[in-house]
């Protein structure tokens, strides 16, 4: 027998398990972190001017009076407030590896754009505020993370991996 017979084939490599916080997965856990963070100074700064003039444009003998603006402010409140209690929620499932996270990060993808479609329509058709550059892109981002984020939660095998508990 020659030397070459003898050789045996190389070994693979074995692939490394996808599994733990990292890869794409890294990305929606920012997101959710930098959310937990900022929203609310966000919401604060948005409102400012709102609070501010609440009495002026809630009150019907106000000359700046806008019918419907208290209950668009309300939904905003309300779906706000399930936002960010499900962002808090996320961080918990997130660092704890819960199960649960892919279904709830689902509905916090799908909630939120539906809060923000509902806001637009209400603004626009209630208090007749056009539609921005800024909604739209704020529109663009929501789309993204529902359409891209939630089949990778559904379907990542280092999603499945990671979220075991």
């Amino acid at each position: 027998m020659s030397a070459e017979n003898n050789k045996m084939p190389p070994v693979p490599k074995p692939k490394p398990e996808l599994n733990g916080i990292g890869g794409w997965l890294i990305l929606p856990l920012l997101g959710v972190i930098f959310s937990a963070l900022f929203m609310p100074f966000r919401l604060w700064h948005h409102n400012q001017e709102v609070i501010e003039y609440w009495s002026e444009l809630t009150s019907p003998g106000s000359d700046y009076f806008i019918p419907l603006f208290k209950e668009v402010i309300y939904f905003e409140m309300v779906g706000n407030a399930i936002i960010y209690g499900t962002v808090l929620y996320l961080c918990y499932l997130f660092f704890t590896k819960k199960k649960l996270i892919i279904k709830v990060y689902a509905f916090f993808q799908i909630f939120s754009l539906s809060v923000m479609v509902f806001d637009l329509v209400l603004a626009n058709q209630l208090l007749d505020l056009e539609i921005d550059s800024n909604d739209i892109r704020e529109l663009i981002r929501g789309l993204f993370g529902c359409f891209v984020w939630v089949p990778y939660f559904f379907v990542s095998v280092r999603v499945r991996n990671t979220f075991i508990n």
